[in-house]
């Protein structure tokens, strides 16, 4: 993908090419000789895996004699942009307990590591790329947020941020995002294109990275293939439900939400949704957000108890646990922007709150019927209100059209026939944000 360089200065009309610089060099101050990406793997495993250094990681050869200066030459950033190797093969990629496959210019280098194993896959190109398969699962927007803090602003130019592509492998959301930075050199720009993929498995997250211009396609196409072909002895346990669906701006996808119905080891029901979102400040910044919901399901399909977080910037927004206690009175605890708060509320209908699942039930039945309906109901929602529920409306028009009215926002589009959202656009004023079922199986 070809992105223009939005605010770049640049030398005598011309970007330097990006052979003259390395990464090493930028983010960790070395000395040039060092292989390109080196740096970069060792931040990523001390954010990343709790390292806290780079202790796990192999000791660093003896950096080798300093190459001659590279000639400064014309350099059309478009074009470099635009590069993708040719065909490679595919190739077995196996450690303890999974196998995959990737392709790649030469057999990948796998290293186990405390929390995680790393990848090292050679394209051919100047930089390999590098994959990290974690063992326990990962809030993927601070996942995401960390790798873009290695592009320390003292030392690089952000020109542009941008997700890219959303997608589902293997009923778990991949987030695919891409950072063109500069980089100031004594001969001039230098040109750097971050790649980052995310695959939120629960079980086996694994995130790849690569750190070269252009290439896009080609890294998209070999992290995608990694994430359908990955195979684990330890794989989480399948939900009876799952369904994932795709948030964007106008044509931008900048999120995800998945929801899995799971049974306990008790038999009992559980509603697990996460979700992320990347929403462009501005062309050289994402505000990151990331939310959890456990909930326990009673056998009538309502609320038990649960559990909801939302974090951001590596801070939690809200951490609120609820449960039932009695004649329809549930209590509430938990912290909002590292403020305590703690009570109760009763509903107005003087029931048990509807789970989604118990919602989407109802919806289903409805969308049986011909012609319109109107349910209304209320719904625990603490990104809005955590100190008590929000009052909710599904109306159906005589077109057809959904409409969902909560406070102020309102939602107009599809009900798929399980109850669940199929497609609706936020009323909110261009530019336009829909939400758009990507990926769903089973029964509620």
């Amino acid at each position: 993908m070809a992105l223009a360089i939005q605010g770049a200065r640049l030398d005598g009309d011309q970007l330097c090419s990006p052979n003259v610089t390395s990464w090493p060099r930028r983010a960790r101050g070395c000395a040039p000789g060092y292989a390109r990406g080196a740096g970069l793997v060792a931040l990523s495993l001390a954010l990343l895996a709790g390292c806290g250094g780079t202790g796990g990681a192999a000791p660093a050869e003896s950096p080798a004699p300093a190459p001659a200066p590279a000639a400064k030459e014309p350099f059309d950033i478009e074009e470099a942009l635009a590069r993708e190797t040719g065909e490679l093969p595919a190739r077995e990629l196996r450690a303890a307990d999974w196998s995959a496959r990737a392709f790649g210019a030469g057999e990948a280098k796998i290293e186990p590591k405390e929390k995680l194993v790393a990848i090292s896959i050679p394209l051919g190109t100047d930089t390999h790329v590098e994959c990290f398969v974690y063992n326990t699962m990962l809030d993927s927007g601070e996942v995401i947020r960390n790798f873009i803090e290695l592009l320390d602003p003292a030392k690089v130019e952000v020109a542009r941020i941008v997700p890219w592509e959303v997608s589902v492998h293997r009923e778990s959301p991949a987030v695919f995002v891409q950072a063109l930075y500069l980089v100031p050199t004594a001969g001039g720009k230098a040109a750097g294109l971050l790649k980052i993929a995310l695959h939120a498995d629960r079980a086996r997250p694994i995130a790849c990275l690569h750190d070269e211009v252009g290439y896009v396609r080609t890294f998209e196409r070999l992290a995608k293939g990694l994430f359908d072909s990955f195979e684990s002895k330890s794989a989480a346990p399948k939900p009876e439900y799952t369904d994932t669906v795709i948030l964007r701006l106008d044509k931008v996808p900048i999120g995800f939400e998945t929801s899995d119905l799971l049974k306990d080891e008790g038999g009992q029901r559980r509603w697990f949704s996460r979700s992320a979102t990347f929403i462009p400040r501005d062309p050289r910044s994402l505000h990151i957000e990331d939310e959890a919901s456990n909930v326990l399901i009673d056998p009538q399909g309502q609320i038990k108890e649960g559990v909801w977080i939302e974090t951001s910037g590596g801070k939690a927004n809200h951490r609120i646990e609820l449960s039932q206690k009695k004649n329809f009175e549930y209590e509430y605890s938990g912290e909002v922007e590292g403020k305590k708060v703690q009570g109760t509320f009763t509903p107005a209908a003087k029931a048990w709150l509807a789970s989604p699942v118990a919602t989407a039930s109802a919806l289903a039945r409805l969308l049986k019927k011909k012609g319109s309906f109107d349910l209304k109901q209320q719904e625990y929602m603490p990104s809005v209100d955590p100190t008590k529920p929000v009052d909710v409306q599904y109306l159906r028009d005589a077109s057809g059209a959904v409409t969902v009215s909560l406070k102020t926002m309102r939602l107009v589009g599809s009900l798929a026939p399980d109850g669940r959202p199929e497609a609706f656009e936020i009323s909110a004023g261009p530019p336009k944000l829909t939400i758009q079922r990507a990926y769903v199986r089973g029964k509620l």
